[in-house]
């Protein structure tokens, strides 16, 4: 009985001692747990924690920073600022992306067209430079938003949106001369002899194929230096304007221009067939005095004049010539890309540079041009276009050139190429139409929209050949 009083007394009293040792007061337990202050100097740890003395006066820790804000975030923000670690300051937000901070967070305000954390990702649709693409671009409905392809002699890459040449002489591309032909075209008057001797010895120092035809003895004979052919332009070599045709009639006389866009296919304008019929045209002509080495001379089978062209206001002056054979491509030989309708419009835009080639007048009513000669124009806005002329400008038309400066196509380039530059490949614009004379000041050249009429070429080419090339 003693032994079982003593056992139940002694539950009690180890509960007491357990409790005793475990749980504290509340003052000595608060003394436990309150955060140990980190003092610069003695008053610190009896007063409290104050920013203006703390961390201004004397330079802070993060520690004495918690201690004055409390709460996480706002030391967060506060300690972003003091140690200047703004994420903001070297803006990591692409495509002109905004950086706007947040706390001590950062979020990127995206342009239009443009989605993702550091605005990488692009939302393009075709008329938004051109879908990213860099050849076609078609919208569509799906879950992508454009839909690239690619011209005849390339293919399309596998990120959807390069194209890489495939083939020996894709349309457009010239290797030998994308730098030259960007560069060496003058924007302003400029001394004929000296441009014509920089282009010849740039032709030189390429030291390609090309140079060593310009070194053949038929081409040796001295050119003359005060030729200033196509209004204010400079000399087109050999391989620099592969796709240039000139036209001939049966007599022999050349008497318009065209752009070669296929094997078989020529471009040129309807006006030109106005009274004369072509008979035979001649591809990789530099000098149209004689043969030049690569100059490829090929009968005409037929020419198609645009259904609805309109003599009285050269509406639709576009025009078709299919020859008799293929045209054999090489360097000096290569046909121009067409564009598709939303890279057309593109590269339509007000200030977009443009190169016209062609054996044209010297000036208005003067002497024709015995070489090739290119010229670089800007296009005119549609607004300028039609203030300078009281002549009818439709929807059909641009205008190209300077106001006041003496650079034009002229009579004799009529049919020949206005080209435009895209990812190094050349794609034929517009076609020399007609203007109130030659370099007029006020006055402009005036084209035939071809982005207009890719439906009419695909469609008129589909019925007597295939045309890879046309997308």
């Amino acid at each position: 009985m003693e032994r079982e009083m003593l056992h139940s007394g002694v539950v009690p009293v180890v509960l007491y001692l357990c409790a005793f040792a475990v749980f504290l007061r509340e003052n000595e337990a608060n003394r436990v747990l309150r955060r140990q202050k980190r003092a610069n100097h003695f008053l610190e740890e009896i007063l409290q924690g104050n920013l203006e003395r703390e961390c201004y006066e004397e330079t802070c820790s993060f520690e004495e920073a918690r201690e004055i804000f409390k709460a996480q975030e706002k030391t967060m923000e506060f300690w972003f600022h003091y140690k200047d670690l703004n994420p903001c300051k070297e803006n990591p937000c692409l495509n002109s992306g905004i950086c706007q901070q947040y706390h001590y967070l950062y979020i990127c305000l995206c342009p239009p067209r443009f989605t993702g954390k550091l605005c990488e990702i692009g939302e393009f649709e075709c008329w938004y430079k051109n879908g990213g693409c860099s050849q076609y671009c078609q919208d569509t409905t799906l879950s992508q938003p454009v839909i690239c392809s690619c011209a005849d002699g390339y293919e399309l890459q596998d990120d959807g949106k390069s194209c890489l040449e495939s083939a020996c002489f894709p349309c457009g591309l010239i290797k030998s001369y994308t730098r030259s032909l960007q560069e060496d075209l003058p924007l302003q008057n400029q001394n004929e002899t000296d441009k014509n001797m920089e282009d010849f010895n740039q032709t030189k120092a390429e030291g390609n194929s090309t140079s060593e035809i310009l070194e053949d003895d038929f081409l040796k004979a001295e050119l003359p230096e005060n030729d200033t052919r196509i209004v204010g332009g400079a000399r087109c070599y050999l391989g620099q304007c592969p796709w240039q045709v000139l036209i001939h009639n049966r007599r022999g006389q050349n008497f318009c221009g065209g752009s070669l866009i296929s094997s078989r296919w020529v471009v040129s304008a309807s006006h030109c067939f106005e009274s004369e019929k072509p008979h035979f045209v001649t591809i990789g002509d530099f000098d149209k005095m004689r043969r030049d080495q690569d100059e490829q001379k090929i009968e005409v089978l037929q020419f198609l004049k645009h259904p609805y062209y309109n003599l009285d206001n050269y509406d639709n002056d576009i025009a078709l010539i299919y020859l008799k054979s293929d045209v054999i491509f090489n360097e000096f030989a290569i046909p121009i890309c067409l564009p598709n309708p939303n890279l057309g419009r593109l590269l339509s835009q007000e200030g977009e540079i443009g190169m016209v080639s062609g054996w044209g007048d010297t000036r208005f009513q003067g002497p024709s041009s015995r070489f090739l000669l290119k010229v670089k124009l800007p296009m005119v806005n549609q607004e300028a276009c039609l203030k300078s002329t009281e002549k009818i400008i439709t929807d059909n038309m641009f205008c190209a050139g300077y106001k006041t400066e003496a650079h034009d196509a002229c009579s004799g380039d009529s049919g020949g190429p206005f080209a435009i530059p895209y990812h190094n490949t050349w794609y034929l614009i517009g076609v020399v139409s007609w203007g109130d004379g030659c370099a007029k000041e006020g006055k402009y050249g005036v084209y035939t929209r071809v982005s207009n009429y890719i439906s009419w070429i695909k469609m008129t080419i589909d019925e007597k050949t295939e045309a890879p090339n046309l997308k």
